[in-house]
């Protein structure tokens, strides 16, 4: 049985990376994107959204999410990484859809009613979205089959600043909030991302081999790359949020630990992932009373980069 997912996406040129192997894999069905700021601003990424999926022939549907963090001011999207419109510049031509009446929260909360069990939610955004259907829904945690969030760095450096990840730093006490609810949860943080670079050979081998998804797909990375090669002297780009939806199709590309999990929510650490491992106890009174959830420490790159190209090839065949 395919699994059922929803991503919360601000696309974004690595979450276009996700929906097109969301879309490329044959166990995969995608219910729909509902959209967060982060990358660019909220209306921004359901445009984008509405975009992609027409682009790409697929009929998901698009509920748009919150605009702002719960408790702090919202930062400027990330343009420098992305580009102005998220897409590393590259024009892709608008929908001419909508997005669906519901918002993004009540939209899971209907399909999580229709499918009580099945749906896999992909977060790879800021966590505002989740952090909210907490609120609206507490038994929804009952109604989800898995969360799997891209997001934080457990024993790896952040992004944004030397300790948080850029989705956690939008908006911690979304973080932190979901963190600490009780569903099945999986964390892909920059641990199991950094590791995984997809160099420009491998985007045009990839645009050769699926040329309706990989053309723009490499196109984008070209921006992408510019930023990792200029700030971090990578030759080529991370594909953090596929790492989310891959989860599902390719498990064993992961190592994991497991551990109770919170998120600091000001200072000059604001953003940052704090983990305690399973099995172990401190004086730090922010686990109490948290689960263990599972964390991807560690990815196989090369398993993980040859399903990804085996993916897409076999969706242009």
């Amino acid at each position: 049985m395919k699994h059922k997912i929803i991503i919360d996406t601000d696309p974004g040129i690595d979450d276009a990376m996700a929906i097109a192997y969301a879309i490329a894999h044959p166990d995969l069905e995608l219910l729909a994107l509902t959209t967060i700021f982060g990358n660019v601003r909220t209306h921004e990424a359901t445009r984008n959204a509405l975009a992609l999926l027409e682009h790409w022939g697929s009929d998901a549907d698009v509920a748009e999410g919150e605009a702002a963090p719960l408790s702090i001011p919202a930062n400027e999207p990330s343009y420098m990484v992305h580009g102005r419109n998220g897409f590393g510049e590259v024009d892709i031509p608008p929908s001419t859809r909508t997005k669906h009446a519901l918002d993004a929260v009540d939209y899971i909360i209907e399909a999580t009613k229709r499918f009580p069990g099945e749906i896999t939610i992909c977060a790879v955004g800021p966590l505002t979205n989740l952090a909210r259907l907490l609120e609206r829904d507490p038994q929804v945690v009952a109604r989800l089959k898995a969360v799997i969030v891209m997001g934080g760095a457990v024993h790896h450096n952040g992004n944004v600043t030397p300790v948080a990840e850029a989705n956690f730093w939008n908006d911690p006490h979304a973080a932190d909030a979901v963190l600490a609810a009780s569903w099945p949860l999986v964390l892909a943080p920059l641990d199991c991302t950094m590791p995984v670079v997809f160099t420009p050979d491998f985007m045009q081998a990839l645009a050769k081999e699926n040329p309706g998804l990989g053309t723009p797909l490499a196109a984008m990375a070209e921006f992408y790359a510019r930023f990792y090669r200029s700030h971090l002297g990578i030759g080529g780009c991370v594909p953090h949020d596929v790492m989310a939806v891959s989860w599902l199709t390719v498990p064993g590309a992961f190592r994991l630990q497991k551990g109770a999990l919170a998120v600091v929510t000001d200072g000059p650490a604001i953003g940052q992932t704090l983990f305690q491992p399973g099995g172990t106890q401190s004086r730090a009174r922010c686990f109490d009373g948290r689960p263990d959830h599972m964390v991807m420490v560690g990815t196989d790159a090369r398993m993980f980069m040859a399903d990804y190209m085996m993916v897409m090839t076999r969706h242009a065949q």
